[in-house]
């Protein structure tokens, strides 16, 4: 066979290099371009915030100095000041305004000085105190404050230009001053306040921006009122062409890129609503762009090397992949050559022609698989129920088995046989009926509204597919469906059986919940009897641990079993099964309570002296009980397995006039428990050896004399302190006890507790 290895080997590292290269490539120019705009996006939303915070400092000194001028200015005794001439008789009002005047002046605000001017009197008062104003001063005052049309106006000053000197005043070239006209309210101005504010206040505020930034706050007329260079402070921008932009928006912030004398710079501002200042960032873009190249050095460095490493793997990898295919192509030429004479062709000629003859064969394979269809369906229920499938799985099974999958809700019916007892059956036979109960549902109920039912640990499982609206109807649906097939089985097979249903729900994932409440439901039967079609949403499933227990009727039924009374006995087990039953409790309380019985009943048979191991069981009874399914079979087990063997064995023993020595000496001790016997004195009585007597008594029941009769008396101190009001003094009396605190020893180690705690248990319960 002529072989051509070289060109699909070549083709292949092609293939790889490409699927390894433009990936790389395509992946590191994007992380490249997405990182560089998240970068300059965030230092964007940077800048944005740090010019709102330096506007929102400075604003908050000036609003301050504002608010605390205003009211200054607003005050009656202020305006009363403004009127007085304030002669050397009137010290006490200058005083009170000078203090007034200092209040204001903290170092929160920066202010350095503040000047009260009466316009109608002729005088002023700051720093350096009182002081008269000459009709020139007056004038000028009139002309540079009064006039501004606002009764309120932050005016830029430089700080040789002033009219009114401070001691403090030379620390800054530059001072803001607030300037408020007086009266507030009236439009016949008699005078005025002025607060300075030194302008390189603000220096630490602007200061704090990176070197390459530039910050400019400009007045309403595009004057420089702050700066981070300080010399330009008053300078005015108005016709600075790159700031146009900024007369024409009406927007009040955002930013834009400019180019000033060659270099992009990107502009941010925001615009005062406070006092019509403009707040702008100036920043060059390619500053910005700074962590964007170191980006891309990065990304290009990562990309040049796993373009490396990706050609030393595609070399790699691709001779490792064409291995496999050189070997299919040997062992499919080898197979074919003598059926098809195709030793000439190329390797995914041969690999063709191999795959239609497995084709054809798997189409046979089809064929025979058509008959285990049935089986699958059955085994996709099963995983269904055990919660072994996914989603995914889900939907191709319902697909490819022809399933409905158009439904509103969903739920699972539970079905298992109520007893065999009454029947022609046995219980080897109960698979094979479960096996007949599920072909009948199949045939019943229609394949378009379940899935294919099974049998699973004794119970017969269908899924339920439902489409009605309301409650009402899809609960009455299920229940005819229920008792249509209770009606079939007890036609055909006379079998009584009961029926659990689920809580509706909508997804098949969750079938392996529905099942398992299902089948809780049917374990109500104890409550509900045979033949009961019960809803799991209709139980009673409190969480609280209590339960319900007739002492009484107990220990009526056990005075009939030791006077041997069957009649009685049954009358009274009835009684007792069906009071326990009556209470709104959940099956697992129900049997708490029947396993108490139990466990008393065999108590009582050691009392009696009747050994348990005397009956013959093929497994536990705790094992056999947990089997019952229904009141009657429990009921018929207990008196069938342990009550009516227990009478006959008593009837037994008290026919043969206590045959045998020990049951003579357990006679004895149930007689005169309460007197002081000894083994010394029913020796005597009987005219045997002490020792003979306790070495058969041992022999015989498993236990010494002393031991038995400590027992005995425990358990009827145990059924005194439940049914009479007796102390434990007096208890410990009657059973001959020495004193009360070794009778409370006694119980303690046996029972685990003290009589009296022992007492309020029970009738607590």
């Amino acid at each position: 066979m002529t072989k051509k290895p070289k060109n699909y080997y070549y083709k292949i590292i092609t293939f790889t290099l490409l699927l390894a290269t433009i990936p790389v490539i395509i992946v590191g120019l994007f992380s490249y371009l997405k990182s560089s705009e998240v970068i300059q996006n965030n230092v964007a939303e940077e800048k944005l915030q740090s010019i709102y915070q330096i506007q929102t400092n400075i604003e908050q000194v000036l609003k301050t100095v504002d608010h605390s001028l205003t009211y200054f200015v607003s005050t009656n005794h202020l305006n009363q000041i403004l009127r007085e001439p304030l002669t050397p008789y009137q010290f006490q009002l200058y005083n009170q305004a000078k203090k007034e005047l200092s209040s204001l002046q903290t170092k929160e605000t920066g202010v350095e000085d503040i000047i009260l001017v009466s316009l109608q009197e002729r005088w002023a008062i700051n720093n350096q105190g009182l002081q008269r104003l000459t009709d020139e001063e007056n004038t000028e005052i009139y002309h540079r404050y009064v006039e501004e049309p606002q009764g309120a106006a932050w005016v830029l000053e430089k700080n040789e230009e002033t009219l009114f000197t401070n001691s403090r005043s030379n620390t800054c070239t530059y001072h803001l001053n607030l300037v408020k006209h007086m009266p507030f309210t009236s439009s016949n101005k008699t005078g005025m306040a002025i607060a300075k504010i030194p302008a390189c206040s603000f220096n630490d505020i602007i200061a704090v921006q990176p070197e390459t930034e530039t910050t400019i706050i400009l007045d309403d007329k595009f004057q420089v009122v702050g700066h981070s260079n300080f010399s330009q402070i008053s300078d005015d921008f108005s016709e600075l062409d790159y700031l146009n932009q900024l007369k024409s928006t009406e927007e009040k912030t955002g930013q834009f890129n400019v180019d000033i004398n060659g270099t992009v710079y990107k502009i941010t501002y925001r615009k005062s609503n406070y006092n019509n200042w403009t707040y702008v960032s100036l920043i060059s873009v390619s500053n910005l762009n700074q962590q964007s190249s170191s980006i891309g050095w990065f990304t290009l460095i990562i990309c040049s090397v796993f373009l490396f490493f990706s050609l030393i793997f595609s070399l790699i990898g691709s001779r490792r992949i064409y291995k496999p295919i050189h070997r299919l192509q040997e062992m499919v030429s080898k197979g074919m050559t003598s059926k098809t004479g195709s030793e000439h062709k190329s390797e995914f000629e041969l690999i063709e022609d191999r795959i239609h003859y497995m084709l054809d064969q798997n189409v046979q394979l089809e064929s025979k698989l058509q008959g285990q269809v049935t089986q699958l369906k059955q085994f996709f229920t099963v995983k269904l129920l055990q919660g072994k499938v996914s989603e995914h799985e889900i939907q191709s099974k319902m697909l490819s088995y022809g399933y409905n999958q158009e439904w509103k809700r969903l739920c699972v019916l539970t079905v298992q046989i109520d007893s065999l007892e009454e029947s022609m059956f046995n219980v080897k036979e109960e698979d094979l009926l479960l096996f007949a109960i599920n072909t009948m549902v199949e045939d019943f109920i229609p394949s378009e509204v379940r899935l294919t039912p099974i049998v699973k640990n004794h119970t017969q499982v269908t899924i339920i597919q439902s489409n009605h609206q309301t409650d009402e109807e899809y609960t009455l649906y299920l229940n005819n469906i229920a008792q249509e097939i209770q009606t079939k089985v007890k036609e055909e097979l006379n079998l009584p059986i009961s029926i659990g249903i689920s809580l509706p729900y909508e997804k098949l994932i969750n079938t392996g919940a529905a099942y398992k409440e299902g089948v809780e439901a049917l374990k109500y039967r104890i409550k509900f009897d045979q033949e009961s079609i019960i809803f799991f949403e209709n139980l009673e499933r409190g969480t609280a641990f209590h339960t319900y227990f007739p002492k009484q009727i107990e220990n009526a039924v056990f005075d009939a079993i030791k006077v041997c009374d069957k009649e009685k006995v049954d009358e009274e087990l009835n009684k007792l099964l069906r009071v326990i039953l009556e209470k709104n409790l959940n099956h697992t309380q129900y049997r708490i309570s029947i396993v108490r019985f139990l466990n008393n009943l065999l108590e009582l048979m050691q009392t009696l002296g009747i050994d348990v191991l005397e009956l013959e069981y093929k497994m536990s009874m705790f094992d056999q009980l947990y089997e019952l399914k229904t009141l009657k079979e429990i009921e018929n087990w207990f008196k069938d397995i342990i009550i009516y063997p227990l009478i006959n064995n008593v009837e037994e023993r008290t026919n043969s006039q206590y045959k045998n020595l020990s049951d003579k000496i357990i006679h004895i001790v149930q007689q005169e428990f309460d007197s002081d016997i000894t083994l010394e004195s029913i020796a005597t009585r009987l005219h045997y050896n002490p020792n003979y007597l306790s070495s058969i008594f041992r022999k015989e029941t498993n236990m010494s004399f002393s031991e038995y009769l400590s027992l005995y008396r425990l358990t009827t101190a145990k059924q005194w302190l439940e049914e009479t009001d007796m102390s434990v003094r007096e208890i410990s009396e009657k059973l001959k006890y020495t004193n009360s605190q070794n009778f409370i020893r006694s119980f303690k180690k046996i029972e685990g507790t003290t009589p009296g705690k022992y007492r309020d248990l029970k009738r607590a319960q």
